[in-house]
């Protein structure tokens, strides 16, 4: 079980550092979008959106005002795993409160395993299946709050 909860946060660092769009050890089925220098980018706008990659469980709850800025999937021993990154003009604050409340709804269930003033994570898993498990961090200390999310299922 501890290798799973490595894969994820790995998958979580996978999602917040190929945003910049680089190649190494991507797939077909990987969408990334170019991340553009912070001296461009005015404090508030959020960067271009892309594709939700393929297969991506239609009942994981997505913060509705966010924009998909990276994401990636991919299948490996009989596991399919995806990795997500969102960005909201919406406070971290906003975020947590979504994911506590739609994560302990319906199959899934949610526990926040840190929070401070600017950031949260959390990891949650399907109730009828133990199998699919993720991983959850927002951070807003850039002025945009991201949403990084990662999630492993059998394939």
């Amino acid at each position: 079980m501890s290798f799973r909860v490595i894969a994820l946060a790995g998958l979580v660092l996978l999602a917040g550092c190929t945003s910049g769009g680089g190649s190494a050890g991507s797939s077909p089925s990987t969408t990334l979008s170019p991340e553009p220098s912070p001296l461009a980018r005015p404090s508030g706008q959020l960067d271009a959106e892309v594709s939700m990659p393929p297969g991506f469980p239609s009942d994981v709850p997505i913060y509705t005002k966010a924009r998909l800025t990276a994401s990636a999937s991919f299948v490996s021993s009989g596991q399919v795993s995806w990795g997500m990154e969102w960005e909201t003009l919406d406070s971290v604050a906003k975020v947590k409160t979504f994911y506590s409340v739609k994560l302990n709804q319906g199959d899934w269930t949610i526990s926040v395993t840190g929070s401070g003033s600017n950031t949260f994570a959390a990891t949650f898993s399907r109730k009828s299946n133990p199998h699919v498990l993720g991983t959850l961090a927002s951070n807003g200390s850039s002025g945009v709050t991201k949403i990084l999310m990662s999630l492993i299922a059998p394939a």
